[in-house]
């Protein structure tokens, strides 16, 4: 019977391999191709990436994608099959999305033209993969996948609202920890007038960096750490008001250093790069959200067996 089963699993890979490795290749030759014709496009994305700080992350995302996809190899492509009927489409709407794009660019603003553009390459690539891969490849891998839509700039009407956003907030919670605190403050909007100096929360002081980098870091959380869907988007919707707290306490800590111990604390590296520490508290803070969510992921398999 072992014999048997041993021949079986050898013909099997003699069937299912020169078709998988065929696929493999088609698809090293399908990427060669995209980034050659697309090549100015993504060339465009690093340049932006290196220009503004709140798209610095990414060039990171498809080595993020590769490494996921690579990690679930196994699964991936375990599976045989192709699926021209699902891939050829999805890559005929990316690319007459992305011609139709370059039409209209003249049109918008640069950082929407880009957007738009990216996000139809993200839609023809994942064509790519289901042309060559299959469907069921497709569906193990739809995370790492549906990840690399975070390569798409964000459009510069929602950045603008989401820099707004957390510009407000985290005014909100500084303002709030600096009248706790008994500091002596009066705020106008944006602007804090304490005891020796005149404290603006401008724009670049709103943690957009941070704060996409703590969004992203939490996906990834939530993906390799968490199992359920309800303990997942618990995670995520809490990472809101996380961002908002850190950035509020980061700008609290230095208009008290400023006021009582060197109003040059702003012009330091404490400003300028000290974000990083910040950032780490906030991570801390989201660990121990995580691991609170897995006790509790585990308690309600417990309480089903239970009831079982």
């Amino acid at each position: 019977m072992k014999r048997d089963q041993q021949q079986d699993e050898v013909a099997l890979l003699k069937d299912s391999g020169p078709r998988h490795q065929n696929s493999g290749w088609f698809f090293l030759l399908f990427n060669a191709v995209f980034v050659t014709a697309f090549f100015g496009s993504l060339r465009d994305l690093i340049q932006m990436s290196l220009q503004h700080d709140y798209d610095s992350y990414t060039p990171i995302i498809p080595f993020i994608v590769a490494y996921l996809i690579f990690n679930d190899r196994k699964q991936i492509f375990s599976q045989k099959g192709t699926a021209a009927i699902f891939g050829l489409p999805i890559i005929v709407i990316g690319t007459l999305l992305f011609f139709a794009t370059r039409h209209i660019g003249p049109l918008v603003e640069d950082r929407d033209t880009l957007a738009f553009l990216i996000f139809s390459l993200v839609v023809l690539w994942i064509g790519g993969f289901l042309l060559c891969f299959g469907l069921k490849s497709f569906r193990a891998a739809v995370f790492p996948l549906a990840f690399l839509f975070l390569t798409v700039p964000i459009p510069g009407v929602a950045l603008d609202r989401i820099i707004l956003f957390l510009q407000t907030g985290s005014a909100d919670v500084a303002y709030g920890l600096l009248k706790a605190f008994g500091i002596p403050v009066a705020r106008d909007g944006f602007i804090f007038h304490l005891v020796t100096i005149d404290i603006e929360v401008a724009k670049e002081c709103s943690g957009i960096r941070s704060s996409l980098s703590l969004f992203i870091t939490g996906i990834l959380a939530a993906y390799f750490f968490l199992r359920k869907g309800w303990s997942r988007a618990v995670l995520m919707i809490s990472l809101l008001p996380l961002v908002i707290l850190k950035n509020g306490i980061r700008i609290f800590t230095l208009s008290t250093l400023s006021v009582y111990v060197d109003r040059q604390i702003l012009d330091s590296d404490l400003h300028k790069k000290g974000g990083y520490l910040f950032f780490i508290l906030a991570l801390l803070l989201a660990g121990g959200i995580i691991v609170v969510l897995r006790r509790m992921e585990g308690r309600n398999v417990s309480g089903k067996k239970i009831e079982k």
